[in-house]
């Protein structure tokens, strides 16, 4: 899969996530907030149809009393029934309102258990009251209803006797009881729309706490899906970028290991097509140059002999001119000698090729030496060179020639990348089995970014080209392959245009670079 598609998916599952989630809760909050309004709804209906209710049962009451006044019997009779017959209606109206409203509550189960378990919420606690007094309320009607007929009855076959009795006995008590539960059924009802309400505001308090919690649940899986999302693309780019910083010290052996199916995993292989090219390409270099070194070697046998001969023969008999043009050809010579050595010295040390003759020499002395060789150019510089040797001798088992090798390379270098008048800081010390030496300069620095590659074959850092200073190099990398012969460490600390700190740390004796391990600590 293409990257800018990998990228795309990526965005468009976490909008999907946050939208499914937003859309699902405020789906639910919807239906939770219409359950509660038809419960207040069905509630205030049922409050204003008890209210009527008991106006209903009032007349009823008042035109049974009625029928027990002699005079014009038939149409008290035919009142009372319609009274009765209306409260029936009626009744059966609030009867039909009040299970709408306990209908009502079976919304949505999801909203019933965000009620209960998130929002610690139940509507149903307050309907088995109301269900029972509707139950209680519709048993004593339908016992008052049967007590009304019977006395009618009695009333058209004129037995007041009975149906006074009727009366006084059970249809009064029913009447005072039927009322009681109704006005008792209203002020349930009454409280529980109250108590309704008072659980709205509590559903909307802690909707919005829940709201607040089900967001930084989202942004967290967001976040984590994202890290995971990202860690999947970065990761190959991590890979190539250490196989990129390895071909830059020379490391052609590349080999980038579970690449992607994408524009990553295409720079990839084209990467590791390139490290093969450049490994051939340095593998026919290093055999050119080793063909070329070699096959320079007799030219400038004969050139030294001939110059010597030249030189020998017409010693006395040259011109101030004739002299001058010797004196070129001789130092040609002589540089040419010293950098086909270097390539072959580099070359054998490439192959590990490092012969070490170890002597017992005085480490300071060698230093002053080479310093005193270097005096000419120091003074033709104007530089100012600050010595600080932690003893007059302090003596070291090493290769003499290649140390001089390593010390000349520092020293060169620093005076070279120096300006005119500036100083430099030669320190030298010994601290139990190793000793240590410094170089310090106020050159022009190396940029951070290359200094990891400082002392790999063959680089030079991209500033040194401003000031026109020659070299091949190979001398810092030939100082890092002799130090490590050694069985020591060379580093460098360095400032952009501030100047740089070189640091060779060595064993003083060769039982000690043998053994190892002295460096770690």
């Amino acid at each position: 899969m293409k990257l800018k598609y990998k990228i795309l998916f990526s965005y468009l599952f976490l909008i999907l996530l946050f939208s499914v989630a937003l859309l699902g809760l405020l789906f639910e909050i919807k239906q939770i907030s219409a359950s509660i309004k038809d419960h207040a709804r069905h509630d205030i209906k049922s409050i204003i149809y008890l209210s009527q209710q008991l106006q209903e049962l009032e007349t009823l009451n008042a035109n049974y009393i009625l029928i027990f006044i002699p005079s014009n019997t038939s149409q008290k009779i035919i009142n009372l029934e319609r009274a009765r017959q209306k409260f029936s209606a009626s009744w059966e109206k609030v009867k039909s309102n009040l299970k709408q409203s306990s209908s009502a509550k079976d919304f949505n189960r999801w909203p019933k258990k965000i009620l209960k378990a998130v929002l610690h919420v139940n509507l149903l606690q307050t309907d088995s009251v109301s269900y029972r007094l509707i139950r209680q309320t519709d048993n004593k009607w339908l016992e008052l209803d049967r007590n009304i007929k019977k006395s009618v009855e009695f009333i058209r076959k004129r037995d007041f006797k009975n149906a006074r009795y009727l009366r006084e006995t059970y249809v009064l008590s029913a009447l005072k009881a039927l009322r009681q539960d109704l006005i008792q059924l209203n002020r349930q009802i009454g409280n529980q729309s109250i108590q309704r309400t008072l659980t709205m505001a509590r559903i909307v308090e802690n909707i919005q706490s829940s709201i607040l919690f089900i967001e930084l649940g989202l942004l967290f899986v967001s976040l984590l899906t994202a890290f995971f999302i990202a860690r999947k693309i970065t990761r190959p780019i991590e890979a190539l970028k250490d196989g990129i910083q390895r071909m830059a010290i020379q490391d052609f052996s590349l080999s980038i290991p579970n690449k992607p199916n994408d524009e990553i995993g295409e720079l990839s292989s084209a990467f590791e097509e390139l490290s093969l090219h450049l490994k051939e390409a340095d593998r026919f270099k290093s055999a050119i140059l080793s063909q070329f070194t070699h096959e320079m070697k007799s030219p400038l046998g004969s050139i030294k002999q001939a110059t010597l001969l030249l030189e020998n023969s017409l010693k006395d008999q040259m011109n101030p001119t004739q002299k001058r043009f010797l004196e070129i050809i001789k130092g040609n010579y002589q540089t040419l000698q010293s950098l086909i050595t270097t390539i072959l010295q580099s070359a054998s040390y490439d192959l590990g090729n490092i012969q070490l003759k170890y002597q017992r020499i005085n480490v300071v002395k060698v230093v002053t030496e080479l310093l005193i060789n270097l005096s000419p150019v120091i003074k033709e510089k104007d530089l100012k060179v600050n010595i600080n040797f932690s003893s007059k001798t302090i003596e070291a088992e090493l290769d003499v020639e290649k140390f001089k090798e390593v010390v000349q390379n520092l020293l060169s270098n620093a005076v070279k990348f120096s300006d005119r008048g500036k100083a430099i800081e030669v320190k030298l010390s010994e601290r139990f089995a190793l000793i240590r030496l410094s170089v310090k300069d106020q050159g022009i620095g190396i940029p951070e970014k290359e200094i990891p590659y400082i002392f790999e074959k063959m680089y030079r850092a991209s500033n040194s080209e401003k000031i026109s200073v020659k070299g091949t190099g190979l001398g810092l990398y030939i100082a890092s392959q002799i130090v490590r012969a050694h069985g020591g460490q060379i580093k460098v600390k360095s400032v952009l245009g501030r100047g740089s700190v070189f640091t060779v740390i060595l064993p003083k004796n060769r039982r000690i670079a043998e053994e190892g391990g002295w460096l770690n600590g």
